[in-house]
């Protein structure tokens, strides 16, 4: 087993299917069949916003939502330990590499640990890169 970094638009697309390229995604979701998740707590307010604006555009029914929760309470994502310091330093990783600060908190993540980090966010992809970050492969 092996951990990786998930961010938050990666594991939207595993339950919006009128997203468009989810092939990438969708593998990941495999991938944790062996594997786990570890995301910054922003991850779960990020997931629940996210299906929250997806259920008022009308993308997916309040039954999607719930069941979509359901599914994600049974997948391998842990949390990682907040701690306010790095949570205060965000904003400066966020204007080296361009990023939002919600953003640098899974490219910070992904160096922290040394974690391959799995995105379909092209800022943040390209930022992981200049850092030195591994981008997670699929089989």
């Amino acid at each position: 087993m092996s951990d990786l970094v998930i961010d938050a638009s990666l594991a939207l697309q595993w339950f919006l299917e009128d997203e468009t390229d989810r092939g990438y995604s969708l593998a990941v979701l495999e991938r944790l069949a062996r594997d786990r998740a570890i995301v910054p707590l922003l991850w779960f307010y990020e997931v629940g916003n996210g299906l929250t604006v997806a259920y008022r555009r009308r993308r997916i029914t309040f039954e999607q939502v719930t069941g979509y929760l359901v599914r994600i309470r049974r997948l391998p994502i842990w949390a990682d330990e907040p701690d306010p310091a790095l949570i205060l330093a965000l904003p400066d990783l966020a204007r080296t590499y361009e990023l939002t600060s919600y953003d640098a908190a899974y490219l910070e993540l992904a160096v922290r640990r040394n974690l391959a980090l799995a995105t379909t966010d092209h800022a943040l992809r390209r930022a992981a890169e200049k850092a030195g970050v591994k981008l997670a492969p699929v089989e």
